[in-house]
């Protein structure tokens, strides 16, 4: 809808990828009941467990085909690539940077397989599991998982404020950067984690400096529609503002990992001990769960804002905005405190896998506790947003009015849309096509309509 397309590029390859995704994550769900997964204790269900982590990633490597295709190859007449909308843009670029890192993931688990499937491996020692895990979910290669979840809070920003946001281009460009920084760390992440700054690490440790630069220009953007706009703070509004405030954090707790390198780096240098607290010999233990669960709540919380921005699009019906709010109060308070538990237990020392230590630190108890309240209270969030969207999808409930304005195709066509989604198919002059059709100020195209090829 967005780029102004009749249907998503290879419609049955998308329904196909959907429905392997969901068998495998049951599969999963599975292993994981079995003692499998990393760190299991049964071969049988650790096996089963990478089979179907491996057929997850596959249907994700073919559904994000689909979009790639589809933003690239199906955009409406005269929509150049820098015209294409902020959440659309960010999820081409998601699609194309797990087109090209996710095959590295399943290439780990197929070794990984052969290990243990072969008894090559022994259980007790999990490296090559942990290792597949590490390079999807470990700074700043989850960072790859905040792309969409910045467009989603830009677009949500300019349209519930009545101001898109100024810097059109400057706001895809960023989003383009937290690619450069995510794939830098899965280039890398193949090298030990522990060494000091050196040339197999020193592009990690410079993406995790880098990483909170772009989520901050990002925001600056939105700052600049709240100021100078109309905001109505909504549910999708704030949503989008605490997506948004949940990766900075995210982000910029992260940096504390990067003090136990550098500082090897420069002991190393003058050829002596690195002298590290014990708080901040951070690798290897629930700290970096802790900046992974940010990112996740940020994700979580920009799927929240985009249900409740699009939901009337989808299904013909406005969400209840109270049920709303309340629900991202619980998954952003209880994500939040998930997070913020992980990184004290870390400091604590607490390992990053479930294992057999004696502690005594309060660090580590503190943190346990604050990581159960903020599991459940994200849990009731979503499952209060699942509550939400039911009532108004299948039930019938909330407004049927358009609930705001928007200024991008997706807002041409009626809710829900027609079949082929347009009765005409549009023809776009500039990023704001709906400005163009109502006669309204927009920025002037730099190609005449008529010289666009069809």
């Amino acid at each position: 809808l967005q780029v102004g397309s009749g249907t998503i590029a290879f419609p049955r390859g998308a329904a196909a990828a959907f429905w392997v995704w969901a068998i495998s994550a049951c599969m999963l769900i599975a292993a994981y009941v079995g003692n499998g997964g990393p760190g299991g204790g049964r071969r049988d269900f650790v096996v089963l467990w990478a089979m179907a982590l491996g057929a997850m990633i596959g249907s994700v490597i073919w559904a994000l085909i689909c979009i790639a295709t589809t933003v690239l190859g199906a955009r409406a007449a005269g929509m150049r690539l820098e015209m294409v909308p902020i959440t659309a843009w960010s999820y081409l670029v998601f699609a194309l940077l797990g087109i090209l890192a996710l095959p590295i993931q399943i290439g780990q688990l197929v070794l990984a397989f052969i290990d243990v499937r072969g008894g090559y491996q022994s259980l007790v020692d999990t490296t090559p599991l942990t290792g597949v895990m590490d390079t999807i979910s470990i700074a700043p290669s989850i960072y790859w998982l905040a792309i969409p979840a910045l467009g989603i809070a830009l677009e949500t920003i300019g349209v519930h404020t009545d101001r898109p946001i100024r810097f059109h281009k400057s706001a895809l460009v960023l989003i383009g950067v937290m690619v450069i920084v995510s794939f830098a760390a899965d280039v890398t992440s193949f090298g030990n984690r522990g060494r000091p700054v050196d040339f197999d690490n020193a592009v990690l440790v410079a993406a995790l400096l880098v990483a909170p630069l772009p989520i901050l220009g990002s925001l600056a953007l939105g700052a600049e529609s709240l100021r100078n706009g109309s905001p109505r703070f909504r549910a999708p509004l704030i949503s989008g503002l605490v997506s948004g405030l949940l990766l900075l954090g995210g982000s910029t707790v992260a940096l504390l990992g990067i003090i136990e390198p550098v500082v090897g780096f420069f002991a190393d240098l003058a050829n002596r001990q690195p002298d590290v607290p014990e708080r901040l010999l951070l690798n290897g233990t629930s700290f970096n769960a802790g900046i992974t669960v940010f990112v996740i709540t940020a994700g979580m919380v920009a799927v929240h804002a985009g249900i409740h921005h699009w939901g009337h699009k989808i299904w013909g019906h406005q969400l209840n905005q109270a049920l709303g709010t309340l629900a991202l109060l619980l998954i952003a308070g209880g994500g939040a405190l998930w997070a913020v538990g992980e990184v004290v237990a870390g400091l604590g020392t607490q390992p990053a896998l479930p294992t057999l230590v004696e502690s005594d630190d309060n660090l580590v108890t503190a943190g346990n506790v604050a990581v159960a309240l903020g599991v459940g209270g994200a849990a009731g969030g979503l499952a209060l947003t699942l509550v939400n969207a039911v009532l108004s999808a299948v039930l019938g409930g909330g407004s049927v009015a358009e609930p705001w304005r928007g200024r991008t195709l997706e807002w041409l066509t009626e809710s829900p849309p027609a079949y082929a989604n347009f009765a005409t198919q549009p023809t776009v002059r500039s990023h704001l096509p709906l400005d163009d059709k109502d006669g309204r100020p927009s920025e002037p195209s730099e190609t005449p309509l008529e010289e666009v090829p069809a």
